[in-house]
């Protein structure tokens, strides 16, 4: 699986060969997803132990409610970007069905993982040096983003996010039957728009 990673284009032409097989990319975001609960509970408890004693012990259902909402979350990305890349092809004449592009997109989700793992990390430390007490959200929020930790996620994710279009490109080549221009724009369009929206809110956070 780790040829995925560093050649997509080999990984693809082989794995089109084969009958879809879901074990791998079920691995892939029940991993992710996971991580992303644990992360959610992580901060959701950080948040809690500012709060008063009698709100915190609501405040722990939701903390763990937040943990699940994150798991099904997941998932539910899995199916929307395959679902926007799926019909996307479709504009550009792209053949084969939704279920290989689902089984293709999970591995995509593969450098998400240190991705989550390290934006984990990062997060927690900002976190533990922050005021939480403040009251007003604006100022939370700038402090938030502002700080070296969640900017250094940030960039991370930004980089990361490159890294998953590009295997995406020659998933799409492979689930698709597209050419190279039209898997680029398949992946490059959405994921482009959504690098620029991290760009710009990294930008803020500096400004």
């Amino acid at each position: 699986m780790m040829q995925v990673l560093i050649d997509p284009q080999k990984f693809f032409e082989n794995k089109i060969k084969e009958d879809p097989d879901f074990k791998q990319p079920l691995m892939i975001i029940g991993i992710m997803a996971v991580i992303s609960a644990v992360s959610a509970y992580i901060i959701a408890s950080k948040l809690i132990g500012n709060l008063p004693s009698d709100m915190a012990s609501v405040a722990q259902i939701g903390a763990a409610i937040g943990a699940i909402f994150a798991i099904i979350s997941v998932f539910i990305m899995w199916l929307v970007y395959s679902g926007i890349f799926y019909g996307i092809s479709l504009v550009l004449s792209g053949q084969g069905t939704f279920k290989r592009v689902c089984e293709f997109v999970a591995y995509g989700f593969l450098p998400s993982i240190l991705g989550s793992v390290l934006s984990l990390v990062l997060t927690s430390k900002a976190y533990s040096s922050l005021d939480l007490s403040v009251q007003d959200p604006a100022l939370l929020e700038k402090a938030m983003f502002s700080d070296p930790y969640i900017m250094a996620s940030t960039v991370i994710g930004i980089l990361l996010t490159l890294w998953s279009a590009n295997i995406w490109v020659f998933a799409m080549m492979h689930a698709r039957n597209l050419t190279v221009k039209n898997a680029l724009i398949t992946v490059g369009v959405p994921m482009g728009l959504y690098v620029i929206y991290m760009i710009y809110t990294l930008l803020q956070a500096l400004s």
